[in-house]
C-alpha cells in the first residue's frame, strides 16, 4: 500500500482543473511548489489547524460535516473526488476508478466499502471565481 501512497502525491495541470494527490498531507501541499497560490490559501484557510496539517486530505474531506462552514466551500469550489473503487467479479478482485461529487464522497467515507482515495479535482473556473 505504501507504493501506491507515493503515486499519489502529485499535482497535475490542465486547461480547465487542478489534480492534487488525495495522499497528500496540507503541509505537503504547503510544501509543494507546483500547487497553486489559491489552492494553497483555500487549505491554509480552512483545514489549517495546526494538529491536523500532517493527515492526508483524502481523510480531512471524507471527516467534514454537511453542517459544516468548509462543506459549503467545497461545494462552491465543484470539487472532485477520484476514487478507485475495489469490487469482486467472478471471483476476482476489480479496481476501478470513479469521480465522485462531494456528497457521493462523504457518503462512501463513511460507508464500509472498500476503496482508496487518489486525486482531489479543483475547478479552475471556481477557484477563479472563489475569493479567499
Amino acid at each position: 500500500m505504501e507504493q501506491i501512497n507515493r503515486e499519489f502525491k502529485a499535482v497535475v495541470q490542465d486547461m480547465t482543473h487542478v489534480y492534487i494527490g488525495a495522499q497528500m498531507s496540507v503541509r505537503e501541499i504547503m510544501a509543494f511548489e507546483d500547487v497553486p497560490f489559491k489552492v494553497k490559501a483555500v487549505f491554509n484557510k480552512f483545514f489549517g489547524k495546526e494538529d491536523e496539517r500532517d493527515e492526508k486530505i483524502c481523510d480531512l474531506t471524507g471527516r467534514i460535516n454537511r453542517d459544516d462552514f468548509v462543506y459549503q466551500v467545497i461545494k462552491q469550489l465543484k470539487l472532485k473526488f477520484k476514487v478507485g473503487i475495489y469490487s469482486d467479479k467472478n471471483g476476482k478482485q476489480i479496481y476501478k476508478s470513479k469521480t465522485l461529487t462531494p456528497d457521493e464522497y462523504l457518503d462512501l467515507y463513511s460507508s464500509d466499502e472498500k476503496y482508496f482515495c487518489e486525486e482531489i479535482v479543483f475547478n479552475k473556473l471556481a477557484l477563479l471565481a472563489f475569493s479567499t
